[in-house]
């Protein structure tokens, strides 16, 4: 029989996800829903702060690894509310793509000779971090993705099939600048943070109970659990 902490977590996690997109489509109207950026962000945070508290509950490598796998569910999940729904036209399928810019740094250069201050962050440095999530929670799943070449063959698919979705259903425009920038960010990303050996630290973050008594890992699970349930009924009742 299960242990009803990981029940609690199974069902939390599916609930979760259920209910995050129930409250992203609430009010659906093209361009106005009922969550926005940092709703979106802190709704995961919560969620991956439990799942996490689990992880040191149960303390062991099969409950680390289960982890892992589900933080990147979580992110795959903000990613898609990111790119096809949060601030952007219905999504609906064309059988003709929208204008796309096909010349590589066309949109790059244009950004900082006449875009804002915002749209540089938004559009620059936001496509530079976008993915960069991604490639740090690999990395914390196994050590061969330390490696770019490793990463590339999960990156590089995951960014072209948001280019080619975007264009197929007019919630954005193919933009090789995008992929570009996505990409060159998890590059250097990836190259700083293991060539200065920072990623194996931090992943025995995500692999240890820092040695917390079993007493107080339970309670720390519960007020984590508590935590998202009070975020999440102040989310519905409007409250944040």
């Amino acid at each position: 029989m299960k242990e009803k902490e990981l029940i609690i977590k199974d069902l939390i996690i599916v609930l979760s996800i259920v209910f995050f997109y129930y409250l992203v489509f609430t009010g659906i109207n093209q361009y106005i829903y009922n969550m926005n950026y940092l709703k979106c962000i802190l709704f995961m945070i919560f969620n991956v702060l439990f799942v996490f508290s689990y992880g040191m509950l149960k303390n062991n490598e099969k409950a680390y690894k289960s982890n892992i796998y589900l933080y990147i569910i979580l992110f795959l999940y903000l990613l898609f509310s990111f790119t096809f729904i949060i601030g952007r036209a219905d999504f609906r399928f064309y059988s003709r793509w929208s204008a796309g810019q096909y010349i590589p740094f066309n949109t790059i250069i244009s950004q900082f000779q006449r875009g804002s201050t915002y749209s540089i962050l938004k559009n620059v440095l936001g496509n530079a971090i976008a993915l960069i999530p991604l490639s740090f929670l690999l990395m914390i799943k196994d050590k061969k993705y330390n490696n770019v070449l490793k990463q590339s063959i999960v990156i590089l698919p995951v960014i072209l099939i948001i280019e080619v979705l975007q264009a197929s259903t007019h919630t954005g425009a193919f933009d090789v600048d995008d992929i570009i920038l996505n990409y060159v960010g998890t590059l250097i990303f990836t190259f700083l943070i293991t060539r200065f050996h920072i990623i194996d630290k931090i992943r025995e973050l995500f692999y240890t109970d820092f040695k917390i008594q079993n007493k107080t890992k339970k309670i720390l699970f519960y007020i984590s659990l508590i935590i998202l349930i009070i975020f999440d009924v102040s989310i519905y009742l409007k409250l944040f």
